[in-house]
């Protein structure tokens, strides 16, 4: 074998390895992709399940605030009724008020807070669930990117291999190539 025929066999060889090479890595980066994307999508069920979570820990708490305002208002009741102050007078009905309207705001203010913190977790798993979109959409790019460069390996490697093989000489008239008479029997054929 000719040093001429071993490089063109390299240059084959050496071809397709870089091709597979490329299918490889584009695979290696859409498997990647795929892992990112899920693990973006396990965060986004978690956060929702968060946002779930701290509503109902709201709910609790707030009906708790309302249970603790009711029993001090039963104490003030019992305190005034205790001291002697006559229960409809104007300052009997204004600290019952006063109570009551604390206890409304304290409430309020625990719902309040756990929508906020409910929000934050929404906001997280959209964001998760862009991110895993994402994701996804670059492995595709990736697979499709790899192929693609495997391809053009092929096709510049053959350019480049059917170029080598013209300038040796057996390219049939390209760069100088050998000349063939058909009519002349060929032995062994």
């Amino acid at each position: 074998m000719c040093l001429a025929t071993a490089a063109a066999i390299a240059s084959i060889a050496g071809t397709g390895i870089s091709a597979i090479g490329a299918m490889q890595q584009g695979a290696a980066a859409e498997s990647a992709a795929s892992y990112n994307a899920q693990v973006a999508e396990n965060n986004r069920i978690i956060a929702e399940q968060n946002a779930e979570y701290a509503v109902r820990a709201g709910q609790a708490k707030a009906e708790q605030e309302s249970l603790k305002g009711r029993a001090a208002l039963g104490k003030i009741r019992a305190r005034q009724g205790a001291s002697g102050v006559t229960v409809g007078s104007p300052s009997f009905v204004d600290v019952e008020e006063g109570a009551r309207e604390a206890n409304v705001l304290d409430v309020a203010n625990v719902i309040q807070n756990a929508q906020l913190e409910a929000y934050g977790y929404k906001s997280k798993a959209t964001n998760y669930g862009a991110e895993a979109e994402l994701s996804r959409m670059k492995g595709a790019a990736a697979g499709k990117a790899g192929k693609v460069s495997a391809l053009g390996t092929l096709l510049s490697g053959a350019g480049s291999i059917g170029s080598k093989w013209a300038m040796m000489g057996g390219g049939g008239g390209v760069g100088g190539g050998l000349d063939f008479d058909l009519d002349t029997p060929v032995a062994g054929i």
